[in-house]
């Protein structure tokens, strides 16, 4: 399992659907954009529909305060990371329910027991409550949805769990916000991050005794994208630098959809923080 590494590249943007993603989060229409950045409406549209225009592509780039240059890397076929295989602590499980997504399992040798992160399959979590072997001694949730549908099940074995908040009227917030609150379990070490933006959300930032530390992240992010948050684009990314990016480089990056990532690796080559790109050191550091 340490060894496992993978080749699915199904839960990564293209290049041309990062453009529309960052054009609907800052709410430009065509004829904007098109004046923006000096691209005639025509070429414009058939770059969104994934046809290259190098010139063009590295304008309307820089119009929408991306990367240009990783954009086109990935428009040319030259966005290939290099592998790296899965700490032994750590077992990523697809979903049976949501092809595509995953689920994430924290094996403790201290304590002979599992830490369950996001799990959307019932007979997922029923098959690591019986298991004899590891059996669950906790499940986090990243976002209220899956916390609620499993909370009966839960409850009914004593399994303990949290996420975030299942408040239906939360509060709006002028400004993004974000709670921490460090958690002991068995050999791991957790930060809850709870974030408000204004859906809550809860990530997870595990260290343990053996490197690398992990940040299981949920809905809220997927490798050289963002999932995109349209009334909330600019808090998404702030929030995003903050929270995610502020951590140490060689944190592995655990999104519920698409492949495993690293801080490191997502400072380097995601075009929404090109900010960061000449400042990192593990830019060719990713699970691919």
């Amino acid at each position: 399992m340490g060894k496992e590494s993978t080749e699915d590249t199904s839960g990564m943007d293209r290049w041309n659907e990062i453009l529309l993603k960052a054009q609907i989060g800052q709410r430009l229409s065509d004829a904007e954009l098109s004046q923006r950045s000096e691209v005639d409406v025509g070429t414009l549209l058939k770059l969104k529909e994934g046809i290259l225009h190098e010139k063009a592509l590295v304008a309307v780039a820089r119009a929408l305060s991306l990367s240009g240059e990783i954009l086109l890397s990935m428009a040319r076929g030259n966005f290939i990371p290099q592998a790296f295989s899965l700490p032994p602590f750590l077992k990523r499980v697809p979903s049976r329910r949501f092809p595509g997504k995953n689920s994430y399992v924290l094996l403790d040798q201290q304590s002979r027991k599992s830490l369950l992160v996001d799990p959307l399959d019932m007979d997922l979590l029923l098959a690591y409550i019986q298991d004899q072997g590891y059996g669950v001694q906790e499940v986090f949730f990243c976002s209220p949805k899956e916390m609620k549908e499993m909370a009966g099940v839960l409850s009914d074995f004593s399994v303990p769990y949290s996420g975030p908040s299942l408040k239906e009227d939360l509060p709006s917030f002028s400004e993004p916000k974000v709670e921490k609150k460090v958690l002991d379990r068995g050999s791991f070490k957790i930060e809850a991050i709870q974030v408000e933006n204004p859906s809550p959300k809860i990530l997870y930032f595990t260290w343990s005794q053996q490197p690398p530390p992990l940040v299981f992240v949920g809905n809220f992010f997927i490798s050289a994208s963002i999932l995109l948050e349209e009334e909330d684009y600019f808090q998404t990314l702030e929030l995003l630098r903050r929270t995610v990016l502020s951590l140490p480089e060689e944190t592995i990056i655990c999104p519920a959809r698409g492949p495993l990532t690293t801080v490191g690796f997502e400072k380097g080559h995601n075009p929404f923080f090109p900010e960061y790109q000449i400042f990192s050191s593990f830019e060719s550091l990713t699970e691919m």
